[in-house]
């Protein structure tokens, strides 16, 4: 395992003037990032997209893997109750490997790995067919993963990203029954949000968000697709609207 000595552009926190004023060419949104940033904001920042996913088709695919899910994010100090299946990741790795970006950056030894770096579809990919028709009209996939959350799980308030320069945009799929709104909170911008499981959403992560799980087994689906004016055409044609 590779340690990482120095923290710099690549981490999600930290000082952004600073890091500007060592790269201001990656630190200065391009015409496109104007673009595409002004188009998702009119879409919404929770935005209901039109694919449904046969749940049932769903269960029976990933009945295939019941013994390869890894804990995400464990901390020492607290139970795991997160685990996690990989459908897109680095070159060389498997479905339960590198599931974190801090897991990758740690392993590989790379402090600038991002979502967009992991390009590699594994076999979960290629077995979960029922969710094809989501992911496939996008010619290319950043990192990709499967979360299963037990009762109690969460993640705290955070922004995944909070400069308008980021290079990948987010789909999040709800994908069992107990990820409707009563089994699993997902707080978006301080507003609890309706989930309709079997259902995707686009979701603007560059706001600040939190999730907490009230029973066993929920089970959510998060896809970085990279931030391209293509690909947010392609969103808003999911959309309802």
């Amino acid at each position: 395992m590779t340690e990482i000595k120095n923290k710099g552009e690549g981490e999600n926190t930290g000082n952004w003037f600073e890091k500007y004023s060592r790269k201001p060419e990656k630190f200065t949104p391009t015409q496109e990032d104007l673009m595409c940033e002004l188009q998702l904001q009119a879409m919404g920042e929770f935005e209901l997209l039109k694919p449904r996913i046969n749940l049932d088709q769903l269960n029976k695919e990933l009945s295939l893997f019941d013994n390869d899910w890894e804990p995400y994010l464990k901390k020492a100090w607290a139970p795991n109750n997160r685990e996690g299946l990989v459908l897109v990741g680095l070159e060389g790795s498997s479905h339960s490997e590198n599931l974190s970006i801090p897991q990758s950056r740690i392993k590989t030894g790379n402090e600038f790995l991002l979502d967009q770096d992991f390009n590699h579809k594994t076999d979960v990919y290629h077995a979960l067919t029922s969710l094809h028709e989501l992911l496939e009209p996008f010619d290319v996939l950043g990192r990709t993963f499967l979360v299963k959350v037990n009762a109690g799980g969460y993640f705290p308030p955070h922004k995944d990203y909070p400069l308008i320069t980021r290079k990948t945009i987010r789909i999040v799929a709800f994908l069992s029954k107990t990820c409707d709104s009563d089994s699993f909170e997902w707080t978006q911008s301080g507003v609890k949000q309706d989930i309709i499981p079997g259902r995707a959403y686009y979701v603007d992560t560059m706001k600040t968000h939190r999730t907490h799980a009230w029973e066993d087994g929920s089970l959510h689906l998060v896809v970085n697709i990279p931030k391209t004016w293509e690909n947010v055409l392609k969103i808003c044609s999911m959309t309802n609207k």
